[in-house]
């Protein structure tokens, strides 16, 4: 398993970690106390769900609180309330993609996938709650303040709830790579890496045209992009047969390669194949496109980091590389690396 262990010879990364695992106590905490007497039973909070490798991005979002000078009561409040976005985000993404990534264990039945989905959303809002009526009561907030942020953190993730929407039922457009970049990824994912933002922005606690605040969030927003063009890489099958955007796909169905062109529209005619909606090494039988994909979404990755270090995020040429390389690996492309060079 790929690993961010260097991340740790940094000294504000190491404090991040610290601050997260703080975050994802209390979280186990608040839940546990929300749960007695419902019947449903909170397990014990596991010990790699504290690690790096379980938190990394959780953990360069509040190093970024750390650079953006955030004070401590109030950086802690918004990396618990992104504690509560990523649980929300990772929720809906189960229920859209039928699938079970858990944010929180209880003894529910293990089958139970669409139901322990739904309870995580319903106990995550309640522990949302919590953490702003508890944020009053020790003065990080004002009551207005507190008011201010009920709708927008809903708004926060509904630019992307909104396209998954617009997707559910499958796609009519043919829209090109560029604008599938612009129109729907951006939508998608890339305003979904700068939501950690939103609370410190709406409370004035950053201002946007702070050109260091506007370096963090064009680069979470370019950050987002990278991640979801190598996802669109892992999930070009899966895509393909559900009849959603993905960027590999647009850059075949764009592109001058007619063998390529070809080989999508023979697949495609196959509508529901399990065989290809389950084949997530499919995109190596489009290498032409797939080289394409990659090199944007290196490009993506290394101009986002580019503006995170330049904000003040402690990542020299060589970090900036090695992050890639892993995030990359993880993405399940590593015969991809031959594209990660310059610095």
């Amino acid at each position: 398993m790929p690993e961010f262990d260097f991340l740790l010879t940094i000294d504000l990364f190491k404090k991040s970690l610290v601050e997260q695992q703080t975050v994802v106590k209390n979280f186990w905490e608040k839940a546990r106390t929300l749960l007695q007497d419902s019947g449903i039973e909170l397990r014990p909070l596991p010990r790699s769900w504290v690690t790096l490798r379980h938190n990394y991005f959780s953990v360069l979002f509040i190093a970024l609180f750390f650079v953006m000078k955030i004070p401590p009561q109030r950086l802690r409040f918004y990396a618990r309330l992104n504690h509560c976005l990523r649980s929300w985000v990772t929720a809906c993404d189960n229920l859209l993609d039928q699938e079970l990534k858990e944010m929180i264990l209880t003894d529910l039945p293990r089958q139970a996938y669409t139901f322990k989905s739904v309870h995580t959303l319903l106990l995550t809002d309640r522990v949302f709650f919590s953490f702003l009526l508890e944020a009053v009561r020790c003065g990080t907030l004002s009551q207005e303040e507190m008011e201010r942020l009920l709708p927008l953190s809903l708004s926060a993730i509904t630019a992307s709830g909104r396209e998954e929407a617009e997707e559910e039922a499958g796609i009519a457009a043919d829209l090109s790579p560029k604008k599938l970049l612009q129109q729907v990824h951006t939508a998608k994912t890339g305003r979904l890496f700068t939501s950690p933002l939103f609370a410190p922005l709406a409370l004035g606690d950053i201002h946007i045209k702070d050109p260091q605040v506007a370096d963090i969030h064009q680069g979470l927003l370019e950050f987002g992009l990278g991640c979801q063009i190598l996802d669109d890489l892992s999930d070009l099958g899966m895509d393909l047969m559900d009849n959603k955007y993905n960027y590999v796909a647009a850059l075949i169905r764009h592109g001058a390669d007619l063998a390529e062109k070809n080989r999508l529209s023979k697949l495609r005619a196959g509508k529901a194949d399990p065989l290809v909606k389950n084949d997530f090494k499919l995109y190596q039988k489009f290498p032409v496109a797939s080289a394409i994909a990659m090199q944007t979404a290196v490009s993506k990755l290394k101009h986002a980091l580019m503006l995170l270090s330049r904000a003040g995020l402690p990542f020299n040429a060589m970090n900036r590389e090695a992050f890639i390389r892993i995030l990359i690996k993880l993405f399940r492309h590593p015969g991809a690396l031959m594209n990660v060079r310059g610095r």
